[in-house]
């Protein structure tokens, strides 16, 4: 999709719940034309009231399925864990430990080269109470550089671009 309200919604319409739910090049859209609208008991799980409004802006749809999104020579097996992934409460997804278990990943899994973390990583900002487009991409932009040391330092303000 172009635009994904509200992180980056089309520039004529920021606060237009509505037009985004229409568009067909809404991120969201796409996503539930794949996955199908989460049923009210996922949206009541929703934190946010503003989330769980907007969601309910959507037309309600069943899933297309992944299949018919891929070519035929996509295995089933991959089709398989990607449908596993993609739901849309984190509750019904496959957990990390299942994903590698997957039948896709039997060939190139290698134990003896993963590590796990001692505790649940929670990042500094994810505590922050209101964070906004630019507060995101700066915090992200911080994370990213903790691996990416090469990668040099956020100097200006970004900008996107106007969409037409």
């Amino acid at each position: 999709g172009s635009s994904c309200f509200p992180l980056s919604p089309h520039h004529k319409h920021r606060n237009d719940y509505k037009y985004h739910t229409q568009g067909k090049h809404d991120m969201l859209n796409k996503i539930f034309s794949m996955i199908g609208t989460p049923p009210e008991s996922e949206i009541d799980a929703l934190d946010r009231d503003d989330a769980k409004k907007y969601i309910r802006c959507f037309a309600q749809r069943e899933p297309d399925g992944l299949r018919s999104r891929f070519p035929r020579d996509v295995s089933d097996a991959s089709i398989d864990i990607l449908d596993k992934m993609l739901k849309f409460s984190p509750k019904n997804r496959v957990s990390v430990d299942k994903a590698l278990e997957h039948p896709l990943l039997k060939d190139i899994r290698d134990t003896s080269k993963e590590t796990t973390a001692p505790s649940m990583i929670v990042l500094d900002f994810e505590k922050e109470k209101e964070l906004g487009e630019q507060a995101l991409r700066e915090n992200f932009y911080v994370q990213i550089r903790k691996y990416h040391p090469e990668m040099p330092e956020m100097k200006t303000v970004f900008v996107p671009p106007p969409r037409p």
